[in-house]
């Protein structure tokens, strides 16, 4: 039930009980945010290029705002569709990504030797997944800025994905500007409203830098916060929301929430297919890596070794 005082007081001080910005695209809680497809119109000649391989960047430089998370499971929704992938991590001191995706290779951005492995993983899958590190994510932005992924002509055109995520905070969004304004549209966009710690993202919403995306033709999805329940239960048991579905362990009840938490996400990344898969000629694979090869493999750490 509405509280009248409470509405009274907004309205004399020219505010929506819904926010002091007074609309509901600034004060959402997680099921209010519909994705927002990449525009068809923005940059028409660069987003209708052929391109037959991709890398996508997870490239937020603050820690802890779920890049991997982003990452283990868009894993999953390409081997759900078939496609072949190949996943590095460039943080060697948390590796989380290679704890819930074992193949995921270490890649080092210190000399051009790390950039060598990703040109080879191309040669082996369409996509490249990249978890990116704080201190990584410079290096990769001058390698992208400097059109170091398009030295290899045999690999064909390669479009590249940054994946900006966002909280309720200035730092991220700060972050997503400062790219923004780095490589404009040299790229794809993709930005990802984590949810995990508040039900809105109003700075993010309000800003400059999504006025400045937006206009480059960016998508936007939102990753809701996982159940704790359910959250922890991923972290005892390193297994993805996939692998967690497979283990009779768990009541019917928990893989029935994890079902249809992963199929509400799984729908958005389907909506983002122009960002985030080739537009020509993606080849089916048996799984999501391409496996060993060249690179290094990060030994994955037992959850009962910790």
């Amino acid at each position: 039930m509405s509280d009248p005082l409470r509405s009274e007081t907004f309205r004399r001080a020219g505010q929506s009980p819904l926010g002091r910005f007074g609309s509901r695209e600034s004060a959402r809680h997680q099921g209010e945010y519909p994705p927002i497809l990449p525009s068809s119109t923005a940059r028409t000649a660069f987003t209708e290029r052929p391109v037959s391989r991709r890398i996508i960047i997870a490239a937020t430089p603050k820690g802890g705002v779920g890049k991997s998370f982003f990452l283990i499971n868009l894993a999953d929704w390409l081997v759900e569709k078939n496609l072949r992938a190949l996943a590095f991590d460039t943080d060697w001191s948390s590796g989380t990504l290679t704890r819930f995706q074992p193949e995921t290779r270490f890649l080092t951005t210190t000399d051009g030797d790390g950039f060598q492995e990703i040109l080879h993983g191309m040669e082996e899958a369409d996509l490249i997944l990249v978890d990116g590190s704080a201190a990584a994510i410079p290096e990769l932005v001058d390698w992208i800025g400097n059109n170091g992924v398009s030295g290899d002509k045999s690999l064909g055109e390669v479009g590249v994905t940054f994946v900006c995520l966002v909280e309720e905070d200035k730092d991220t969004v700060f972050q997503a500007g400062e790219l923004c304004r780095r490589l404009g549209a040299s790229v794809d966009w993709l930005v990802v409203r984590s949810l995990k710690t508040s039900p809105a993202t109003e700075i993010y919403d309000n800003s400059k830098t999504r006025q400045e995306l937006l206009r480059l033709g960016a998508g936007e999805i939102t990753i809701a916060r996982l159940p704790w329940n359910l959250l922890s239960i991923m972290q005892r048991t390193s297994k993805s929301l996939s692998g967690l579905m497979q283990d009779k362990s768990l009541s019917l009840l928990e893989r029935h929430r994890l079902r249809s938490y992963q199929e509400r996400l799984f729908e958005q990344f389907a909506a983002m297919e122009a960002v985030l898969l080739p537009r020509v000629n993606p080849h089916a694979g048996a799984g999501t890596h391409a496996g060993p090869g060249k690179g290094s493999v990060r030994p994955r750490i037992a959850p009962e070794e910790v």
